[in-house]
């Protein structure tokens, strides 16, 4: 079962039917719940219930639905995302492998991500032909795939001149890691902060899923090391005009571009945490 392909299964219902079981003290069986949540059709809870018993979410334990997380205190959203990072997820489903796709993309130039469009011929061009499509075959899956991706703060939708977009941003999945990344120190160099991050979130530079598709890309797309991705620039520039970091440049430490559309590229080898924690 794919994240991608299940279009009933919408991130805010998979919240909201986490969030029941956190919230609810009886226990309920599974058909208990199906009657509870659809009880004129069971197609909707059924991949509703499919995503988050995929994602490692639940389990049964005799006859009950039993939630299956660390810190119920936490954000839904956060053990959600965090949930789409396991290996076990992550060796399943094609989504992890499509954001990855999705965030090497140039967000300076958007016209083959429309939001109404269709990507499978990207894809298959950008691509090594060992990843096929990425589930990414019709519109319809593209746009569910582009809601996945804005519910975990990996894109946004824009319009330009009429048309809506999907374009690859992952300003608010970086802050939301800000807490553990700057818990015991406000500075750190720029490789440390996304090797740290690249453990959390294996889509953005050094992690697994990034290097993956990263070795398989075509010319073009690929990028030297110390050159970092359009979108995630992006991110770093939206968040420091946010006042919440600043991004500098020593001499005694390695030093990496951003890609922006300033004339002159912008090199940093520090980030600075200027911020409150989330």
């Amino acid at each position: 079962m794919s994240i991608i392909s299940n279009f009933t299964a919408q991130p805010n219902r998979i919240e909201m039917f986490i969030n029941f079981l956190k919230k609810e003290k009886k226990q309920y069986s599974k058909s208990n719940l199906e009657s509870m949540f659809s009880p004129q059709s069971s197609a909707v809870f059924s991949e509703v219930y499919g995503v988050v018993e995929s994602l490692g979410l639940i389990a049964i334990e005799n006859d009950i639905v039993k939630l299956k997380i660390e810190n119920p205190k936490q954000l839904t959203s956060q053990i959600i995302k965090e949930a789409v990072f396991k290996d076990d997820f992550i060796k399943k489903d094609d989504f992890v492998l499509a954001l990855a796709w999705l965030l090497i993309q140039n967000t300076q130039s958007l016209n083959s991500l429309e939001w109404s469009g269709q990507v499978n011929n990207m894809v298959l061009k950008d691509l090594n032909e060992e990843f096929g499509e990425l589930d990414l075959t019709n519109s319809s899956r593209w746009q569910h795939f582009g809601y996945w991706a804005i519910y975990l703060g990996f894109a946004i939708k824009i319009s330009i001149a009429g048309k809506d977009y999907l374009c690859p941003d992952p300003t608010e999945a970086i802050e939301c890691e800000f807490k553990r990344v700057f818990k015991e120190s406000k500075e750190l160099l720029i490789r440390d902060f996304f090797e740290y991050l690249a453990k959390e979130i294996p889509v953005l530079e050094f992690g697994s899923v990034r290097n993956k598709i990263m070795d398989r890309a075509r010319e073009g797309l690929q990028l030297p090391d110390n050159l970092l991705s359009f979108s995630t620039s992006l991110a770093l520039l939206r968040l420091e005009k946010r006042g919440l970091i600043s991004l500098e440049q020593k001499s005694d430490a390695d030093s990496f571009s951003l890609q922006s559309d300033a004339e002159n590229s912008r090199i940093i080898s520090h980030i600075i945490y200027r911020g409150k924690v989330k």
